[in-house]
C-alpha cells in the first residue's frame, strides 16, 4: 500500500512537471538509438540497407529497483527496400514504461532512392504515426492518454565511404487538448538534425568509422555528438560517443556512450550499450542506462557498417 502511494506520489510530481515542458521524453528514446538503427532520427535511411533488416533494442534503467513498475523500454524497427531498390519502407515501435508511468509509439516511414554514378545514393523519405501519452490533468488530478500524431521528413546520401543526412523527425506544432476549450501547455519539441560520418580502413580488416551529429532545437543549446566506431574484420564493432547538450525533459546533459556489437552470423548481430546519462529524478536517481541490441537480416546482400 505504501509502495503504491510512493508511486503514485512520484507519478504526479513527474506529469506535473511534465506539464510545463515539451512533450519530449518519449521520442527522446528513439532519438537516442541512432547509431544503432540510423531510421530513428531520419526516415530517409529507409530501405537503405536494401535487404528487409529487423533491430529490436531492450533497454533497462534503475537495476537497484525490483517489484512491479521498474522502468524500461522496448523498441523495434524494420525496413527494407522494394522495386529493385528504389523505393523504401519501414516500421517502427515503442514501448516506454516507467512505473506507473507508459507510452507508446508505432510510425511508419516511405523513401524514394535514387541510384547515382559510382553506386552513391541519394533518398528522401518522411514518417507518419501517432504517440501515445499519458497527460496529468491538474483540473482532475488525474493522468490522461492521448493520441498524438507524428509526421517526419528527411533526406540521406550514402556512398562508399561517405554518409550524410539532414532530417526533422516531427513535425507537429499543435498543443494537446485535455478538454474542450482547454489546452496543455504541452508541444512537441521538433530537433532538426545534421549528420555525417566517413569510414577509413585503420589496417588489415579494421575499418575506423568517424561521424558527428548536430542537434538544432529552439531555446537550446547546439547539441554536438563525437563518434568513433571501429570494425574489425566485420565482425567486432565498438564504439564510443561523446554528446554535448544532450535536450532531456528537464534540462540538457553531456555524457558518454559506450557500444559493442557481434557478428554472430551474416543474419545475426547481438550488441550491449551502456550510457553515463544521469535522469534528475528525486526518488530513483538514473546514473546509468543499459541496452542489449539484436538485429536480423533473413537475406543479407552484403555487411552492412551501420
Amino acid at each position: 500500500m505504501i509502495r503504491r502511494l510512493v508511486w503514485k506520489t512520484a507519478l504526479g510530481i513527474v506529469l506535473l512537471f511534465a506539464g510545463s515542458q515539451t512533450v519530449w521524453a518519449q521520442r527522446e528514446v528513439l532519438y537516442s538509438q541512432y547509431l544503432i538503427n540510423p531510421l530513428t532520427i531520419n526516415p530517409a535511411y529507409t530501405g537503405a540497407r536494401e535487404s528487409l533488416t529487423m533491430t529490436a533494442i531492450f533497454r533497462r534503467k534503475w537495476f537497484g529497483l525490483q517489484g512491479a513498475g521498474f522502468p524500461i523500454t522496448q523498441s523495434f524497427g524494420a525496413d527494407g527496400a522494394l522495386a529493385g531498390g528504389k523505393v523504401g519502407i519501414g516500421l517502427q515501435a515503442l514501448n516506454d514504461r516507467m512505473g506507473l508511468y507508459s507510452a507508446t509509439g508505432f510510425y511508419g516511414s516511405l523513401a524514394y532512392l535514387i541510384t547515382l554514378p559510382s553506386m552513391a545514393k541519394l533518398s528522401f523519405g518522411g514518417s507518419g504515426g501517432i504517440n501515445v501519452l499519458p497527460i496529468y490533468d491538474p483540473t482532475s488530478s488525474t493522468s490522461i492518454n492521448r493520441a498524438i500524431p507524428s509526421v517526419g521528413v528527411g533526406v540521406y546520401y550514402e556512398a562508399d565511404r561517405f554518409w550524410a543526412g539532414i532530417s526533422m523527425p516531427e513535425l507537429v506544432t499543435r498543443p494537446i487538448s485535455l478538454a474542450a476549450g482547454q489546452a496543455a501547455p504541452l508541444r512537441y519539441q521538433r530537433p532538426l538534425y545534421i549528420n555525417f560520418g566517413g569510414r577509413f580502413s585503420a589496417g588489415e580488416s579494421i575499418d575506423f568509422m568517424p561521424s558527428i551529429l548536430l542537434t538544432h532545437q529552439t531555446g537550446l543549446p547546439l547539441g554536438i555528438d563525437l563518434n568513433a566506431k571501429l570494425w574489425i574484420e566485420q565482425k567486432l564493432g565498438l564504439t564510443l560517443s561523446y554528446r554535448a547538450n544532450n535536450a532531456t525533459l528537464i534540462s540538457t546533459q553531456n555524457y558518454f556512450v559506450a557500444m559493442a556489437e557481434y557478428e554472430l552470423s551474416k543474419s545475426i548481430r547481438v550488441g550491449y550499450s551502456l550510457s553515463s546519462r544521469q535522469v534528475e529524478n528525486p526518488f530513483y536517481p538514473q546514473k546509468s542506462v543499459h541496452e542489449i541490441i539484436f538485429r536480423f537480416t533473413p537475406n543479407p546482400i552484403k555487411f552492412r557498417y551501420q
